[in-house]
């Protein structure tokens, strides 16, 4: 059964495809190796999780700021980097090294998770 710590489930918006060529449409993107942005939700991930670092590097300053203030809204302890939802709801959990439909299905996408974790 998947955490319900507070993930970025509610991050949500219309569904979009993978490509056959493993690519990613708008509003997501891959800057770089390993590296997933989502524009319209405002954050980078990697394999670890949400990054603070690649969201300013890619996002900018006030991507990063905004994400750091829903994150101490919250507080801390109850925001759970390592578990999120992508705006097209697709959820990635990085100890578990997958990416899935959305938040409640246990079919993996392996576009998502071969770009984040192989």
């Amino acid at each position: 059964m998947k955490s319900l710590l507070l993930p970025l489930s509610f991050l949500v918006a219309s569904h979009s495809a993978l490509s056959e060529n493993h690519t990613i449409h708008e509003p997501l993107f891959s800057p770089d190796k390993g590296v997933i942005c989502d524009r319209q939700a405002g954050f980078c991930v990697d394999s670890y999780g949400i990054s603070m670092g690649f969201t300013k590097e890619f996002l900018g300053q006030e991507a990063q700021d905004k994400m750091m203030e829903l994150i101490n809204k919250v507080g801390s302890k109850n925001f759970d980097t390592t578990r999120y939802s992508f705006s097209n709801k697709v959820y990635c959990d990085s100890e578990q090294r997958a990416c899935f439909v959305d938040r409640f299905s246990d079919e993996q996408l392996e576009d998502y998770t071969n770009i984040l974790f192989n």
